[in-house]
């Protein structure tokens, strides 16, 4: 019995490995003041190492109860100096009874956040990756000029599943 509990448990585990995509770059950044501010702009670069691999690019968003909204609106850009991708994007952070959807305890939630699925780069010169908060309230022209409760704004790049 106990042989066999270990080899399921083993199994397991091998299954999950390897499911695991690579991560090639992960960088995050903190923020250090009580509230993202809507002209602070999170920005980290990143040189691609092939151009015919095809890679997942996530954001990651650490928040805690001091997050106002359900969701989040972001403006991303990628700028090789060549080419310039430019998303304004909406993400969930709660369900509709207002319990966060990111991993963690306690306050502090973490959420990966899918930007681009079997992206590939077209040259492996630097990119250059940035964000920027761009949540406003429902019927206002204006954003938000600071949102609190973001702790840490970072990027994952995976490589993607075949």
């Amino acid at each position: 019995m106990k042989i066999s509990c270990r080899i399921l448990l083993l199994i397991s585990l091998l299954q999950v490995i390897a499911c695991h995509n690579p991560v090639v770059f992960e960088q995050t950044k903190d923020i250090n003041t009580t509230a993202w501010h809507k002209d602070s702009i999170v920005q980290m670069q990143f040189v691609p190492q092939d151009t015919v691999k095809a890679y997942d690019i996530f954001f990651l968003i650490r928040n805690d109860n001091a997050y106002p909204y359900a969701n989040l609106f972001l403006i991303a850009k990628m700028d090789n100096g060549k080419q310039t991708l430019v998303d304004t994007l909406e993400y969930a952070m709660a369900d509709e009874k207002g319990r966060w959807l990111g991993s963690g305890i306690w306050d502090l939630k973490e959420s990966k956040l899918i930007y681009k699925q079997n992206y590939r780069f077209k040259d492996t010169i630097p990119v250059k990756i940035s964000l920027q908060q761009a949540v406003r309230k429902s019927g206002q022209i204006l954003g938000d000029e600071t949102l609190p409760g973001i702790k840490t704004v970072g990027i994952i790049i995976e490589e993607a599943n075949k």
